[in-house]
């Protein structure tokens, strides 16, 4: 390519195409050949950009191929002239090429500067470059002031490679920009300071670091402009940071003055007050130093005061307009100061108080967010020091209810003291409680409903307090623990609310207990270190055997459907009970139920009543599961499989019984206990098939999943024993079980591909000769597709839909042989008289034709073809849409010309008009899809999408989704995707139509729609028509028009004449009127015609005269008062404004209200702001 660019005599269109693929190959050429060849390189480049540097495209190719050639050079290279030269060009383009060329040239030198040859770390060229971008900016920032903008924004992408020694003469010519009152440079000199603070390293020592700052606190913009103030606020955002971690000390001393430099914005007039408020809150976040915080809470007077009392100030009348981003600001500090917040932020919060109890909604949300603040930072006892509910005294005229922050305690309480809820709150509730049983038997129903509110509200707060408490060993005794479980039995509506705040005491803790941080941070952050947590721990262990009684008890009273908290709260507190406290509460458990089952009970049919004994009992042994040891784990295994998994007449015994063999496998121990008795557990599942209720069939399912991924490969004869069963369920009514049964089969399979033996001795049916067969997946299909031979349209519909899914699974394993076998026998299936088989098998055909390689399927495409037309012929349109997708992925696949040969002719006409409306569907489409291959490799990504979705849903995708180009010009197309079941379901599809809505747009003019005529395509619409106010043109313009169109203009008289010629009698009709005016007849029920009355209770004959002379009738003359405008003397007649009028006052004038207002009374006139009661 270079010597035919050499050679190409001054051609730009072949120079420009040379160059444009040097430009996309140069980047992956090897450094050595481009350093190598640099120099012929270089010359063919300079040349062609001195001859096309006119040629924006050539340009940009050009400056491509100069940025990967500067790259890949050494630091040898880079002290020749050539390389200099080729890189000062780039510099130059910088600031005065096209923006195309520009933009390419910033990316080119930024690259470069990024990439410095090894073993530097600065780029050689990172000298060259600032001293070039300096210069530039000292020439032309009074001559030239576009090249500095263009020099500015590539100052601000390559700021991070300028070199180190020249930070303090780059940081002094930006201090120069604003002084020049152009807004656009400033605009640009504040972006390169913004990305200068950004980078990590300068070279800039402390002092003039501080001085660079203080200049740049020089240049703040006004309040009021919403252009460079944000940038500026931006860099200071970045910079004090920085500075802080430099100087802390001296950070925190300046940070007081400018501090109040931005909040004083907050108190005029602008745009920016959300950029204000996130700079104070970063600057609060990051440079107010914990020194600060000590000596302020000693009383001390520092910059840290200061800007508390300056913050507070700011909830004054003259920052109204910005609360709620002085809240933003307050947030930010209470965040800050945390539990330091209780002395030095209660002015702050005393004065959020008061305007939370204002009327005024605007900034309400944002004061709730401050206030929550403030509570998870100050703690409950401290916040309600300051703004107390006054709950009990709220009549008295000094002191005010604030039940309102009842739910902002719920939500912010957090990481606090428990004692101050034990000792504070719930006397409270009593107190309120027993003021709630007295309003109640005084029958003031409405007092008591408040009361038991706010009891409601107060124990609500129990979850927040025992959120990681501080002082729980002392808090939480006996007599606390003892009130916790009185309410769980006696306060069904707190049950939700006691065992969250019981669980949160277990659950926090132990995830302290298991954090990576240091005893150190965990005590600064929370208040509680690691060996603090876990003699919490051991001190709740001492409650759970208790607590653990309570909760069976409780959860024996609860229906299943509200048992979900109890069960998580049981689980947290058996994770810290002793093993032999939960040996001995399991004994006790199933004694119990060895009890229930000896007495069964009858299960109520309310869901809202407790389930039998025996019920709940199984449930609590789930639970338990995963704490037993493997005596206990045993003596569970022997009672459900000798027991539960038989109770064919009791489905909910066998299902739970089945539940609990799958916690079981779920866990390490009662796994081992399973591996140890699996010989056992397979003879007891296969037993226990026929006796399998419909309600215990998902949880068999999952129970065979399990154990088919436990089996040994010496011994594989679970699968064929279980596979016929594995078959059926995938056309289950329980789309969970069709989901299981799909992974079942999936895992039969691995591990029939894994290999191992299948010993058929062991089989039912079979001798102890039979020889054992070698587990293979080509054996596994064998087995499958033994079920072709049932005897049933449903036994044969669900082992093909089976040998799909497991087809779809393993077709890379699949021997090309046996795909094509399957698929000749589908082919068969396919033109069955049976609508139920036919579908499966289309299901099939259609997974072959995604995924099979072409080789395999052209030599069945006769085949394929022939079937699907037969049944076409046999169905008529009952799969017309599946049938139209095959074929579709056929001539995707082959090709038109290919399939329509194999077409016969009477059946011609299917495929073209196939043909036709894909080829229409893709050009309308052709944005979303650039060609049929990029779609055939969308869908072959999705392959092997089954290992990593849930439920088969790639699998289901491909049998049922269409991916059809004729979707959107299909309508049953559509109905067939949107209203599809999931695979091997019998569920009734439901017939809808779902389909875009049609209109049909008619005028007055042009009357009904003639669907003959060949324009009526046109008036035809997929979306809504809106109805338009007819309007007379000639009447809004003011002027008349001739017969040819002309506007004519009269005089004022001529008009008025011609406006009177104008009007015309409506023309009448007489139907209309006797149906809709209120002086018609009606028909009654008995066809008899019965005359409308009016007000007056006269028939409508009486007054018709009047009627019509008056334009309107009785009713409409009963109207409310109509008002006369004031001024519409003055209204112009052609335009929307006033004109004067002689002898009257200008339109403008004020106008005296005492010539319109008469005296006032009870039935007088009355008068609006815009005009006066016409008499």
């Amino acid at each position: 390519m270079m010597s035919t660019l050499e050679s190409s005599q001054g051609s730009k269109d072949v120079n420009g195409a040379l160059l444009y693929l040097l430009d996309e190959v140069f980047p992956f050429l090897p450094p050595t050949v481009l350093r190598s060849k640099f120099s012929a390189i270089h010359i063919i480049l300079e040349t062609a950009y001195e001859q096309f540097k006119n040629e924006q495209p050539v340009v940009r190719s050009v400056v491509g191929c100069w940025q990967e050639l500067l790259a890949a050079q050494d630091g040898t290279a880079w002290s020749m002239p050539a390389t200099k030269k080729a890189f000062q060009v780039l510099l130059i383009l910088c600031a005065n090429a096209q923006p195309k060329a520009r933009k390419r040239a910033h990316d080119a030198v930024r690259s470069i500067l990024s990439r410095p040859p090894p073993p530097t770390i600065m780029h050689p060229a990172a000298t060259l470059t600032a001293e070039f971008t300096l210069r530039v900016l000292h020439e032309t920032t009074k001559t030239d002031q576009h090249a500095a903008q263009q020099i500015l924004a590539l100052l601000q992408s390559i700021v991070v490679y300028w070199p180190v020694n020249r930070f303090t003469t780059l940081c002094q010519t930006l201090l120069q920009l604003p002084k020049l009152n152009n807004i656009f440079l400033t605009k640009a000199a504040f972006d390169v300071f913004q990305a200068l603070f950004e980078a990590e390293e300068n070279d800039m020592d402390e002092e003039k670091f501080v001085n660079l700052l203080r200049a740049i606190c020089e240049l703040k913009p006004a309040a009021i402009d919403d252009r460079l103030l944000p940038t500026w606020l931006l860099i200071v955002t970045k910079a004090y940071p920085t500075f802080a971690k430099m100087n802390p000390v001296q950070c925190s001393l300046d940070l007081p003055a400018l501090f109040t430099l931005v909040f004083n914005d907050l108190g005029q007039e602008s745009r920016c007050y959300g950029d204000m408020a996130k700079c104070l809150s970063a600057l609060v976040e990051t440079c107010v130093v914990e020194e600060m915080i000590t000596q302020a809470v000693h009383g001390q007077t520092n910059g840290l005061t200061q800007i508390i009392a300056l913050s507070e100030s700011g909830l004054g009348i003259h920052y109204q307009p910005a609360w709620k981003h002085v809240m933003v600001v307050m947030q930010a500090l209470f965040r800050r100061l945390q539990r330091a917040s209780v002395p030095l932020m209660n002015g702050s919060l005393a004065r959020l108080g008061e305007l939370r109890l204002s009327p005024v909604e605007t900034y309400k949300e944002q004061l709730d967010k401050t206030l929550g603040a403030a509570i998870s930072t100050m703690g409950p006892e401290g916040f309600l020091a300051i703004l107390p509910l006054n709950l009990e005294s709220a009549g008295a005229s000094n002191e005010v209810g604030r039940a309102f922050l009842l739910p902002l305690l719920k939500a912010y309480t957090t990481n606090t003291s428990l004692s101050y809820f034990v000792n504070v709150f719930i006397p409270l509730g009593d107190r309120l409680a027993q003021r709630g049983q007295v309003a109640g038997e005084k029958e003031l129903a409405l007092q008591a409903k408040v009361y038991e509110t706010l009891v409601n509200q107060i124990w609500s707060l129990a979850p927040g307090f025992c959120d990681l408490p501080l002082d729980l060993c002392s808090a939480f005794n006996t007599t606390i623990a003892e009130r916790f479980s009185s309410l769980l039995y006696t306060q069904p509506d707190l049950r939700p609310t006691v065992a969250s705040a019981l669980q949160l005491l277990v659950e926090k803790n132990q995830t302290l207990t298991k954090s990576s941080a240091s005893d150190e941070d965990l005590k600064k952050a929370y208040g509680v270190s690691k060996s603090e947590a876990m003699a919490n721990l051991q001190h709740l262990s001492t409650f759970a055997v208790n607590y653990l009684a309570v909760f069976f008890n409780v959860y024996s009273q609860i229906a299943p459907i509200h048992r979900g908290f109890l069960s998580n709260v049981i689980n947290a507190y058996l994770s810290i009970t002793s093993p032999q406290d939960i040996n001995i509460t399991f004994k006790k458990v199933l004694g119990l139920l060895s009890q229930s089952l000896e007495a069964p009970e009858a299960a109520s049919p309310d869901p809202t009543a407790p389930p039998p004994m025996s019920h709940t009992m199984l449930d609590l042994a789930t639970i338990m599961v995963p704490f037993l040891d493997v005596e206990s784990i045993g003596i569970l295994y022997t009672g459900t499989v000798s027991t539960l998994i038989e109770k064919e007449d009791e489905p909910t015994l066998q299902k739970k019984g089945y539940k609990i063999l799958c916690h079981l496998m779920d866990h390490p121990i009662g796994r081992q206990v399973i591996i140890d008795h699996f010989e056992d557990v397979q003879e007891k599942l296969l037993v226990a098939t026929s006796s399998c209720s419909l309600a215990a069939k998902k949880h068999r399912v999952m129970t065979l999943v399990q154990v088919a991924r436990l089996l040994p490969a010496s011994d594989l004869h679970f699968i064929p024993a279980i596979l016929s069963e594995a078959v059926i369920s995938t056309k289950g009514n329980n789309e969970k079980m069709r989901g299981y049964a799909f992974t079942l089969l999936v895992e039969m399979g691995n591990k029939m591909k894994a290999g191992g033996v299948v010993k058929n001795s062991k089989l039912e049916g079979f001798d102890s000769t039979t020889p054992d067969a070698a587990a293979t997946i080509s054996e596994y299909f064998m087995m499958v597709t033994a079920g072709l031979a049932g005897t049933t349209a449903h036994m044969i519909a669900a082992t093909i839909t089976a040998l799909s899914r497991i087809f779809y699974e393993f077709k890379d394993d699949v021997s090309p042989e046996l795909a094509s076998e399957l698929l000749q026998t589908m082919n068969v299936f396919v033109g069955s008289n049976n609508r139920e088989i036919v579908g499966i098998a289309l299901g099939y055909t259609k997974v072959c034709v995604v995924v099979l390689d072409t080789t395999i399927l052209e030599p069945q495409l006769p085949a394929i073809i022939s079937s699907m037309l037969k049944c076409s012929h046999l169905h008529r349109s009952h799969f017309k849409a599946k049938l139209r997708h095959i074929f579709e992925r056929l001539i995707r696949r082959f090709g038109y010309e290919a399939v329509a040969t194999l077409v016969p002719e009477e059946d011609k006409k299917l495929i073209a008009n196939i043909q036709k409306r894909r080829l229409q569907a893709k050009r309308k489409k052709a944005t979303a899809h650039d060609s049929d291959d990029e779609e055939e490799t969308a869908i072959g990504g999705r392959e092997t999408a089954s290992r990593m979705t849930g439920l088969n849903d790639a699998f289901e995708d491909v049998v049922y989704g269409s991916e059809s180009e004729l979707e959107d010009s299909d309508t049953e197309a559509a109905s067939s995707n949107t209203a599809r079941a999931p695979l091997g379901g019998n569920d009734k599809k439901k017939k809808k139509a779902v389909g875009a809505t049609t209109y049909i747009r008619e005028d007055e003019e042009s009357g009904p729609v003639d669907f003959l005529d060949p324009s009526a395509l046109g008036r035809i619409s997929s979306a809504k028509p809106l109805r338009r106010k007819q309007r007379n043109l000639e009447k809004a313009s003011g002027f008349v028009h001739s017969e040819d169109g002309r506007m004519v203009i009269n005089d004022s008289d001529d008009e008025a004449k011609h406006e009177e010629k104008q009007v015309e009698t409506p023309e009448e009709d007489y139907y209309m009127q006797a149906q809709n005016s209120a002086d018609g007849f009606i028909r009654d029920k008995n066809n008899r015609i019965k005359f409308k009355k009016n007000k007056n209770g006269t028939n409508a004959d009486d007054d018709n005269e009047m009627d019509v002379d008056e334009g309107r009738s009785a009713k409409q003359m009963k109207r409310g008062p109509r008002f006369e405008k004031i001024g519409k003397e003055f209204k112009a007649k052609r335009a929307g404004g006033d004109v004067k009028r002689k002898g009257k006052a200008d339109p403008f004038a004020y106008m005296p209200l005492g010539k319109i207002i008469k005296k006032k009374t009870q039935s007088g006139p009355r008068v609006t702001f815009t005009g006066k009661m016409k008499k």
